[in-house]
């Protein structure tokens, strides 16, 4: 059993929970590849924590996204301990040191000049085609900023010279004895096929290879078998020596076996000439994975979720931390790893993790706490996931290994099961999730093979040829068991072939992943878990992670003559000089750390809010909202508004001044949100404002009040917790976060750069865009859609960024399906904002894009950029090249984290300081790409932004100018500089603002659509798909083109 304890205890950057991003487990960055269960899709299972993007929500609550994740709070003790720890210590916050450190190798320093030398100027501008899939070469490498070393979180890998990998693919089928049907030979999945390929490897012809346990066998060597070649096992579970007799027998084909060369794809990777090319690194990669991920997917202690994170799950055992999140819920320090190919070589990525697992109880303890009462919830929790039966002996095979007696959930006892097949006498089951008294099945006097007699030690002789229940089986058979007859009994066969298990009878395994949302409060417990400072994760990634992969003793690894390097590599960066920030006025403000404060200035632009309002929603019977006293806070809050330079004269007396609302009933609440916005709605003259004080963060309340306010009133509103609203201390500050955000609604422009520090876009004639896509997170309700966002600028200062957002054709498709449309739109508003002019150059950051989906997006998207493009051009400026074009992918999905080296180097939480620039050692001198961490990361380890340039129009067909060396200098500063242009913040985003402001419009409308997002378990399933609602969503006119969004 898992302790609220083990392992240090802080992590990630501080990210909230995202939701949408990825599949279950924890997203990690944006997402991590991880963006799973937080940002829901975009990570997979088990990934790492999403991270802090600097700005935080500055005044206003997030909806369901979550805020930072409190403060370190010291080590909670190592391994499964319960230890609490206390502050911070002088040690926790030093900069991570290592006595095998390795230099910058100078190799790769040579090659990186080498190849820029001979081909990164005179490389031509990037074909103008809309069929060209050819990406940019780098132009150069960064050369502005103060130059340092840190430390990657990656390690060499050393191949032999000589190095080829083989791949067999393997093809398996079932043989169908006489009785059984077409159905019963579907190809296995799953643990089946992991335990087949374990079956297949204990043949001597298998010996020293590796596999990913799904596909493919790699080796070193020819196995010498002919293309198609077949052979017969027989499946055996587990643990056995043998098969059972009669046991399921599968066909296996070896096929389409291919070679790789390691070494031709090295030699590739350390050339200088620019038409050197590799067709298979894509394949290599795989190979390469697989063979890393051999060992510690069959590691006896560590569970692996997905190919690439792999978590120990022995308490006694090494590199086992464990935190308990409440609920039947705990989070596992893992470790993810990934083969990459770099400048000079391959190196392998290590990142630690934080997955979601049930904690490992018996069944009816864990039931209590996952909640029992919601039957079809707790079926679809536990589906799939692994128990081990108590109420049996344990088994031993001929060689005395122990069998473990395991089985998999199907789902609870349930009405119908058996039905449709041969068996005369089906289950009786009483009700769904039915418990042991009301479940009962035909017990035969015929013996299956391998199993006793139905009769207990020394106990009266059972019935046969009757029904009999659960209960009463269990209390006959194996009265050791003491059953609970309410709770539900578990399906571990299938809806076909069911065989039961009282809870009581059942051990769920460790390592049991969670596809999940979380609550709010697991949700803290897991930041808490995952917040650690930069020292602590690498010192974890070489220590425990090495480990837990079985990077040191590796006899795979050995078989291939293949190891990773003692230490982690280290690198060159630079750290970029902030720009000015302008206000109203002629003074500027110089970032420190990557933020400034605009206490006693007025924004750049600043608005008239005409008529506006406030409304308080305190719940019923609760005192979260002090009504009597709310009016001097306002006042207070108004006068900070025009302080900063807003006109905020024309204040309406609330009418109402309150909307009760009533704990829990979301229903209820719906209605009376929407009846006091049709009162607003109705005022004459309409308030264009609406500020909402809530009594806490609550995202039905908030996602109900942005719906009705944004799709049915046309109203603008800014929400904001009660708490922070009249809270004293520091209220000025407050107050003016709040009103960045009524300033940007507004219209307002908050504040500015100087025009040198925008490059080309301070011309005027370059609009600068942003494009991203939500999908449907785990718990979505089946049919929810993915939304795409799109925001452009409208004048050289961008300050203002209007939207527009589409419901997409396919669910958890990635590429727009319609972006001519909103690219048509965004022409329209520069149109609109310009007298008339349309842009010469179009700069496109795209989030959310993997890197094996680069090339969708010049295939799939960029055509329909084009397409827009002529619709609107004249065919003069269309045949003069314009508008011209650059797309760049940007992304935090990654796990590639940067340390310290020198604590001058860091900042007061141990990370790099804000606007480090990393475009060596870790990258591949052919592509255009750079990681980015422009922001000051609160807490945890900061995660850097990965920028990849996938076509480019604009930089190449340009002088190099500004006190830039290459154009690489001109897209990582204007970058950086940008990154201070979040309206929401007084400080620098980790995200460049075109891309975050397009992420913040896909959450607003899963605001809109939360019914089929995040739906509650207590709301019954949906019918009839989501098109009316979808339909819905429509922003007013008097709103469309605001950031509304914000």
């Amino acid at each position: 059993m898992s302790g609220r304890g083990g392992g240090g205890r802080g992590g990630g950057d501080r990210g909230g929970y995202r939701g949408d991003r990825g599949g279950g487990g924890y997203r990690g960055d944006r997402g991590g590849g991880d963006r799973g269960g937080y940002r829901g899709d975009r990570g997979g299972g088990g990934g790492g924590y999403r991270g802090d993007r600097g700005g935080g929500d500055r005044g206003g609550y997030r909806g369901d996204r979550g805020g930072g994740g409190g403060g370190y709070r010291g080590d909670r003790g190592g391994g499964g301990g319960r230890g609490r720890g206390g502050g911070p210590s002088p040690e926790s916050l030093a900069v991570y040191s290592d006595s095998n450190v390795s230099p910058v190798d100078q190799a790769v320093t040579t090659i990186e000049e080498n190849f820029v030398a001979k081909c990164g100027v005179t490389q031509p501008m990037t074909n103008l085609s809309t069929t060209d899939s050819t990406m940019p070469l780098r132009p150069g490498y960064g050369t502005l900023g103060r130059r340092t070393e840190v430390f990657a979180n990656y390690f060499k890998i050393t191949a032999p010279k000589d190095l080829t990998l083989t791949r067999y693919n393997i093809e398996v089928s079932a043989k169908l004895d006489g009785d059984e049907k077409p159905a019963d030979s579907k190809p296995p999945a799953g643990r089946k096929l992991k335990r087949i390929f374990q079956i297949i490897l204990q043949r001597p012809e298998f010996a020293g290879v590796a596999t990913e346990w799904k596909s493919m066998i790699i080796a070193k060597k020819s196995l010498g078998f002919p293309d198609g070649h077949e052979f017969e096992i027989s499946y055996s579970e587990e643990g056995h020596d043998e098969p059972l007799e009669n046991a399921k027998k599968y066909t296996i084909r070896v096929v389409s076996p291919l070679s790789f060369s390691v070494s031709d794809f090295i030699n590739h990777l350390s050339s200088i000439n620019v038409n050197s090319g590799f067709v298979h690194s894509l394949e290599t990669i795989q190979v390469l994975n697989a063979v890393f991920g051999h060992f510690p997917q069959s590691h006896d202690g560590v569970v692996s979720v997905g190919q690439n994170r792999h978590f120990a799950t022995k308490p006694d055992g090494i590199g086992f931390h464990s935190w308990d999140l409440d609920g039947g819920l705990v989070s596992l320090r893992g470790y993810f790893q990934s083969v990459r190919p770099a400048t000079g070589g391959l190196i392998l990525n290590v990142n630690a993790v934080h997955g979601v697992f049930f904690e490992p109880l018996r069944l009816d303890y864990l039931f209590a706490k996952l909640g029992p009462n919601n039957k079809k919830g707790l079926a679809d929790k536990l589906r799939g996931t692994r128990i081990g039966q108590l109420h049996l002996p344990p088994k031993k095979s001929k060689t005395g290994k122990e069998i473990p007696n395991m089985k998999s959930i199907w789902g609870l006892a349930v009405p119908g099961d058996g039905k449709g097949t041969k068996d005369e006498h089906p289950p009786q089951v009483k009700t769904y999730g039915a418990g042991p008294k009301d479940v009962k099945f035909w017990l035969s006097d015929r013996v299956p093979p391998g199993e006793s007699k139905p009769a207990p030690k020394g106990g009266n002789t059972l019935p046969v040829n009757t029904y009999i229940s659960i209960f009463d089986y269990f209390k006959s058979k194996y009265p050791q068991v003491s059953l609970n007859p309410n709770n539900p009994v578990l399906n571990v066969g299938s809806s076909m072939r069911p065989n039961y298990l009282p809870a009581e009878a059942c051990q769920m395994l460790p390592g049991q992943p969670v596809k999940r949302r979380l609550n709010a409060n697991q949700t803290q417990e897991m930041i808490k878990f995952a917040c650690r400072t930069p020292s602590q994760n690498a010192t974890s990634v070489v220590q425990d992670g090495k480990n837990v992969l079985s990077l040191n003793q590796n006899p795979i690894l050995s078989n291939f003559d293949m190891s990773v390097s003692k230490s982690l590599m280290t690198v060159v960066a630079r750290i970029l000089n902030p720009p000015a920030v302008k206000y109203s006025g002629a003074g500027s403000l110089t970032p420190r750390n990557g933020s400034w404060n605009m206490i006693n200035v007025k924004f750049h632009t600043g608005t008239s809010l005409g008529p506006w309002t406030c409304i308080m929603f305190p719940v019923q019977g609760r005192r979260d909202i002090d009504v009597s006293n709310m009016r001097s806070h306002v006042q207070a809050f108004q006068a900070q508004l025009s302080a900063a330079g807003i006109n905020a004269n024309e204040f309406m007396a609330p009418d109402p001044a309150t909307a009760e609302l009533i704990n829990g009933d979301r229903e209820k609440n719906d209605q009376r949100i929407k009846a006091v916005f049709r009162q607003i709605h109705d005022r004459n003259p309409r308030p264009r404002f609406v500020l909402c004080i809530l009594p806490k963060n609550d995202p039905a309340i908030y996602n109900s009040i942005k719906t009705v306010a944004d799709t049915k009133a046309g109203i603008h509103t800014v929400c904001c917790v009660s708490s922070k609203f009249t809270k004293q201390q520091r209220q000025e500050q407050y107050f003016g976060n709040v009103a960045l955000k009524f300033n940007l609604k507004a219209g307002g422009i908050n504040h500015i750069l100087e025009p040198a520090k925008l490059g080309i876009v301070s011309e005027g004639k370059t609009m600068v865009v942003g494009v991203d896509v939500t999908h449907p997170s785990p718990g979505s309700r089946e049919g929810a859609p993915s939304v795409a966002g799109i925001v452009a600028s409208v004048d050289k200062h961008l300050g203002q960024w209007p939207s527009q957002f589409s419901i997409q054709a396919k669910s958890r498709t990635e590429m727009v399906s319609d972006l001519e449309s909103l690219f048509v739109s965004r022409l329209n508003m520069w149109q609109k904002k310009n007298q008339n002019q349309l842009p010469e150059n179009i700069l496109i950051y795209r989030d959310g894009v993997s890197e094996g989906q680069y090339r969708l997006v010049l295939t799939e998207e960029l055509p329909q950029i084009r397409n827009a493009c002529r619709l609107k051009y004249p065919a003069t400026d269309t045949k003069r090249g314009l508008p011209k074009i650059t797309i760049v992918v940007c992304g935090k999905r990654h796990h590639t984290r940067f340390y310290p080296k020198n604590s001058g180097d860091a900042d007061k939480s141990s990370n790099l300081m804000a606007g480090t620039v990393v475009d060596r050692g870790v990258t591949e001198t052919r592509n255009w790409d750079f990681y980015l961490q422009a922001h000051a990361c609160l807490q945890g380890t900061a995660r850097a932004c990965h920028y990849y340039v996938i076509i480019d129009e604009i930089f190449r067909s340009s002088k190099v100018k500004g006190g830039h060396k290459n154009h690489a200098d001109a897209l990582e500063e204007l970058t950086n500089n940008m990154s201070h242009l979040f309206g929401r913040a007084t400080k620098a985003v980790s995200l460049c603002p075109p891309a975050y402001y397009a992420d913040l419009l896909c959450t607003r409308v899963r605001c809109y659509l939360s019914d089929v997002f995040d739906p509650s378990e207590a709301q019954s399933v949906m019918s009839g798909g989501t098109n009316q609602t979808i339909e819905d969503i429509v922003i007013p006119p008097s709103m469309r083109d605001s950031m509304y969004y914000i």
